[in-house]
């Protein structure tokens, strides 16, 4: 079961295959493929829910990831939400554990995920292939989450989709009207 300090310790890992070359502010040099790691969260969206950890963000526009902190699931196994600050609907639950979640993206990056906003379909037929436009560095990222966080594929679909959003999404305790 992966834990957000077996995520955060992506950074240790990191320095460890590649510190020599890229030195401690790895997060600059080393694609990590739309899940920058966010230790502090000290950002807050008017649309973030109140219930929800940040863990990770993708780098642009505000677009994060949380954990939904109120009691449901057990430790990793807590649904995971999607902020877009920028969407009509701000909210996504896009896992049901940090598994589900690194295994949505472990062959083509979190990135692209928050097109699922804008073009639903267009992002479910883009996690359903290998995307062959990866640099090298983002595959060798992508490598490390497999190797290192043992994560395994997780087909992204809109039926699970359905489901999660049927089953958390009235539990995000969210402030503005989506």
């Amino acid at each position: 079961m992966i834990s957000l300090e077996d995520f955060w310790r992506m950074d240790e890992i990191i320095v460890a295959k590649f510190g020599a070359r890229f030195g401690k502010k790895l997060y600059n040099c080393v694609d990590y493929c739309g899940i920058e790691p966010v230790r502090h969260p000290d950002e807050g969206y008017f649309c973030t829910p109140k219930n929800s950890r940040t863990f990770a963000r993708t780098g642009g526009d505000g677009v994060h990831f949380g954990i939904i902190t109120n009691d449901v699931g057990q430790g990793a196994n807590k649904p995971i939400v999607m902020t877009v600050p920028m969407a009509t609907r701000n909210n996504v639950v896009i896992a049901e554990s940090l598994d589900e979640f690194f295994g949505i993206g472990c062959h083509v990056g979190w990135a692209a995920l928050e097109q699922l906003v804008y073009d639903f379909e267009g992002t479910i037929t883009y996690y359903s292939n290998q995307d062959d436009s990866l640099t090298k560095q983002q595959k060798t990222f992508l490598e490390i989450v497999r190797e290192e966080l043992k994560a395994n594929h997780v087909p992204l679909t809109k039926d699970r989709l359905e489901e999660l959003d049927d089953k958390y999404y009235k539990m995000l305790n969210i402030d503005s009207i989506e």
